[in-house]
């Protein structure tokens, strides 16, 4: 086994090398798979994670098993949702990245955004590890009418990517505010720093986790799966969250984060939300800038 895992982990380590060498491939998946997984042994894979072999290549790729991949966006506590707190005050739960999170948004703002006077929308990341960065990517288009959203940019040639924002966007154009904490990673750090970045977003909470790995997940015969990290994502001025996080913008003491979670998605409309502090704080950020 210890030849197999130095051989796996040469493999990973070189992929600068190899791919020059590579013929073109059509999907970032099929470059990786060839390179990575199509010569490997999927119980080496499993073992490789038991015994952290994989974070020889970097502290996020793992192996996943197929109760893992379960798809999570028919949960309800995965959901995204939004929230009049009044006429003027718009609230967003976002609470994981998944492929329905875009529509969801979508579908709950045509219901909403009409009957109201949107002034303020409080966008809350807060306990959100991330997920699919092209879910955060197209809610991050929701918001920003033009322009470099984010780019990505790794060993492979494909996955050196720009995405621009589309016109006609539901939200642009209202002030906004996220709020985060410690918790905050990966693709809800690109949300959250797009709408810094692109839209004045005023940002809220305590420092984020400070992960820009862009992973690709690898699907394998047995129905788990290998997640490897392909990239990393950088922000239309060029900075990454990369082991730093994104600092707020007004700081939130870790108990007032533990006094006001992230509102659900059955709360009902007698709580008096505009009392909270965090929307309160919120609301006084946007307009003093």
């Amino acid at each position: 086994m210890s030849n197999n895992l130095i051989t796996i982990t040469f493999l990973m380590l070189s992929l600068s090398s190899i791919a020059a060498n590579a013929q073109s491939k059509p999907t970032l998946e099929d470059a990786v798979r060839e390179q990575y997984v199509e010569q490997l042994n999927e119980n080496d894979l499993k073992e490789m994670t038991q015994n952290d072999s994989l974070l020889a290549l970097d502290q996020y790729s793992h192996f996943m098993s197929e109760k893992e991949l379960t798809d999570i966006s028919d949960k309800p506590d995965a959901a995204t949702f939004v929230l009049p707190l009044s006429k003027q005050v718009l609230y967003i739960r976002i609470p994981i990245f998944h492929a329905k999170t875009a529509v969801q948004l979508q579908k709950a703002l045509e219901k909403i955004k009409q009957q109201l006077n949107v002034t303020y929308i409080i966008v809350d990341l807060r306990d959100n590890h991330g997920g699919l960065l092209n879910a955060a990517i197209e809610v991050a288009d929701q918001f920003v009418v033009n322009g470099v959203l984010a780019t990505t940019k790794g060993r492979i040639d494909i996955a050196n990517l720009v995405f621009l924002a589309k016109p006609n966007d539901m939200l642009e154009g209202n002030k906004v505010a996220v709020l985060i904490n410690k918790n905050t990673a990966s693709a809800a750090e690109l949300l959250a720093g797009i709408l810094k970045f692109n839209a004045n977003a005023c940002i809220l909470g305590q420092n984020s986790y400070g992960k820009s790995a862009v992973q690709t997940q690898i699907p394998l015969s047995n129905g788990g799966a290998i997640s490897l990290t392909t990239a990393i994502y950088y922000f239309s001025n060029g900075q990454t969250v990369n082991k730093l996080g994104i600092k707020p913008d007004v700081d939130i003491s870790t108990w007032q984060n533990w006094r006001n979670p992230p509102y659900t998605i059955d709360q009902t409309p007698r709580i008096q939300w505009l009392q909270n502090p965090l929307i309160e704080k919120s609301i006084h950020c946007l307009n003093s800038k």
